[in-house]
């Protein structure tokens, strides 16, 4: 009887199913690794960001006098800028206004 119950387990692919099952299990074990290992990963990937974003704060305290005083000077550079533009507008004007002084009063000049 024994042979025939191991025959018929045979034919139903009892075997095939418990080296599937083992191969399975082994391969289940290889994924639950690695997923530990991606956690672990992970893990260590955030604690080094939430230690850079610390670094970066606590930096930032420190210099931001200095770039308040690179912007304060940025400021102060743009108006004197625009200051140095106005002068250069005006003394401008002035050349044309004196050329349209001077077309006007030599007959002729500037006139097609």
């Amino acid at each position: 009887m024994a042979s025939i119950k191991g025959y018929f387990r045979r034919l139903r692919g009892d075997q095939v199913v418990s080296t599937e099952a083992a191969a399975l299990s082994g391969e289940l074990a290889e994924l639950r690794q690695t997923v530990l290992n991606i956690n672990h990963v992970v893990t260590e990937l955030q604690a080094t960001v939430m230690e850079l974003n610390h670094d970066v704060r606590s930096g930032a305290d420190r210099s931001l006098p200095l770039f308040i005083g690179y912007a304060e000077r940025l400021r102060l550079d743009a108006d004197t800028a625009i200051g140095a533009t106005q002068v250069i507008e005006r003394q401008l004007a002035l050349v044309e206004q004196r050329l349209g002084e001077q077309a006007e009063g030599v007959p002729g000049a500037g006139r097609a």
